[in-house]
């Protein structure tokens, strides 16, 4: 299988994405114009990570994988919304425009967040049959962003009497990001009815890429540009956040993300052809300027 295009993957990819979360947002009351306020732009990489997987592991309805993809974004931007509160990270500016509380006052903007959070877990039941699949799907995300993921690792990452120690920072990047990268992965697969070894490889690979997620976002806090990445920079060295710069220097955050890259291209390349792709995004974030 020969390498594909993919930033054009991404973009064909993102598209799908947006007009999915735009039919899950059409014809609804204020709150939902709102939520939809924040889930507006974005990447999408984790919807996509879960409809990359959901190929790789021989998946071919997307009406299968889509509402499961639109619920992980939906959680992302909950995430996001939270993050940019003033008694959290304070910023008034994410995917180049003004966040959430500043838009629409701090009680709407938690309100909003609570109610993406909420949605995804409806749209998780989308559909007919495969129960115990979604089964699957709810009870790994409830774990990976729940009191044992990404909520944890927020109050981990906001805790200033943290010990500065490379244990300290990995049990955040871990918690905070990793877990959810490799769920969205993981999704895909259950929902592809993959083999068991395989979604467990699978979720453990994307470990490794979503560890290479967050050293990627601390190196950009540092020398990434506001209109790249739609959000302020240089928060977590104001904050004196425990970031991998803060740890090993800039340069040596940047030999570690090289290292986890590879840790998560060997992972994927034991997997087989058919998940090369997740290689070349593996690649895209270690690269990624936004």
């Amino acid at each position: 299988m020969k390498d594909i295009d993919i930033v054009k993957y991404l973009a064909e990819k993102k598209a799908l994405v947006d007009e999915a979360l735009k039919n899950y947002f059409a014809n609804t009351n204020s709150l939902f114009e709102i939520m939809h306020y924040s889930i507006d732009r974005g990447k999408r990489i984790r919807p996509i990570l879960a409809i990359m997987s959901f190929d790789a592991n021989g998946g071919e309805d997307m009406n299968i994988i889509l509402p499961v993809a639109c619920g992980l974004e939906l959680i992302h931007t909950y995430s996001l919304i939270h993050d940019d509160l003033p008694s959290m990270d304070n910023d008034d500016f994410r995917r180049g425009k003004a966040s959430a509380h500043k838009k629409f006052g701090e009680a709407m903007a938690i309100l909003s967040g609570d109610g993406l959070f909420a949605y995804a877990f409806e749209l998780f039941t989308q559909g007919n049959g495969l129960i115990q699949e979604k089964y699957s799907v709810i009870k790994s995300v409830s774990e990976a962003v729940g009191p044992k993921g990404i909520v944890f690792g927020q109050s981990l990452d906001i805790n200033n009497e943290i010990d500065a120690t490379p244990k300290s920072l990995r049990r955040i990047h871990v918690n905070k990001t990793a877990k959810f990268i490799a769920v969205s992965i993981k999704c895909g697969a259950i929902m592809a009815r993959a083999p068991e070894h395989i979604i467990d490889k699978s979720y453990n690979a994307g470990l490794y890429m979503g560890i290479l997620f967050q050293y990627t976002d601390d190196i950009l806090d540092i020398i990434g540009e506001k209109k790249k990445l739609g959000k302020t920079p240089g928060k977590d060295v104001a904050f004196g956040k425990l970031t991998a710069p803060a740890i090993y220097g800039l340069e040596g955050a940047k030999f570690r993300a090289e290292r986890y890259a590879e840790l998560a291209k060997t992972g994927f390349s034991a997997l087989g052809e058919r998940f090369r792709i997740l290689n070349q995004i593996t690649d895209f974030i270690l690269n990624r300027t936004f």
